[in-house]
């Protein structure tokens, strides 16, 4: 790309991993899933409405009618007057799929402790399933359903960043970003070839009407207000303090059992973070 700096940011749950319409089977799914959860609060059953109605907003693309190859290409193509073409997705997402990884890109990936993330993920998934779909969940028995991967994100996450290792990708310990967000957004940009602003640390609450700004699939632009996790985000106006490690002996069994599992990956790519000076 002319004149620009690139950065993809990779990283384990909590945003819809594949971008919808890449392929057929996951996009059914996806549709099958979601409108049984809109079923479930109230809100209607037809996805197709959510996607005409996505199609009405004056911002974003049409997700269900774009291919991974559109995706390289948009993130590939010239972008005059931008300093920073920046890309977050989730890891699952390109699993298959290195093939549509765009050149010329800096890659980054944020890095939680398994801990932390599991148990979390497990109420995230029984508080936005139809009720019943989730009761009694067992973790180790997701792989392969469409909420988790073969790998529990983990062992995509090592495979993906071992993949990438001759482009120099940077790992961020979301913990450590927390503690010191100053001193990580400095090397971060220094990493980057990017001019750190103190502005960087600090950001205005403009609700879900920043999605304008951004380049998103349109059907992502009506569903991500109405989840808890993105009505956070963006109310959010800075960085907050990390939560304190949750004592394993007090996780379910299954939570500790995919724990251990990913833990060997969490290990290689913490040792490898990026260091604060």
């Amino acid at each position: 790309m002319t004149n620009v700096d690139d950065s993809i940011v990779w990283h384990e749950p909590y945003l819809y991993a594949r971008r919808l319409g890449t392929d057929g089977a996951d996009r059914e799914k996806f549709r099958i899933m979601a409108e049984q959860g809109m079923k479930a609060k109230g809100v209607g059953g037809n996805f197709d409405a959510i996607i005409g109605m996505a199609k009405m907003l004056p911002f974003g693309y049409v997700g269900s009618e774009v291919s991974y190859q559109w995706i390289k290409e948009q993130l590939q193509a010239d972008a005059p007057g931008k300093k920073l073409i920046f890309n977050k997705d989730m890891v699952e997402g390109i699993v298959d799929k290195y093939d549509a990884i765009p050149e010329g890109f800096r890659h980054v990936f944020l890095l939680r402790h398994p801990l932390k993330v599991f148990p979390s993920f497990k109420n995230m998934a029984k508080n936005n399933a139809p009720p019943g779909m989730m009761e009694g969940v067992d973790l180790r028995k997701l792989p392969g359903t469409g909420f988790m991967p073969a790998g529990y994100f983990y062992k995509e996450l090592f495979d993906l960043y071992e993949y990438l290792k001759d482009s120099k990708p940077i790992v961020i310990c979301t913990d450590d970003l927390q503690k010191n967000p100053e001193g990580v957004m400095k090397a971060y940009c220094k990493e980057i070839g990017l001019q750190y602003t103190e502005n960087i640390l600090n950001w205005s609450d403009d609700g879900d009407a920043i999605m304008q700004k951004w380049m998103i699939a349109k059907e992502a632009a009506v569903m991500l207000p109405s989840t808890s996790i993105h009505k956070n985000a963006f109310g959010s106006t800075g960085f907050g303090e990390p939560s304190e490690l949750p004592d394993k002996a007090e996780m379910d069994e299954d939570i500790v059992e995919v724990v251990d599992k990913c833990m060997p990956y969490y290990e290689k790519m913490h040792k490898d973070r990026l260091q604060v000076e």
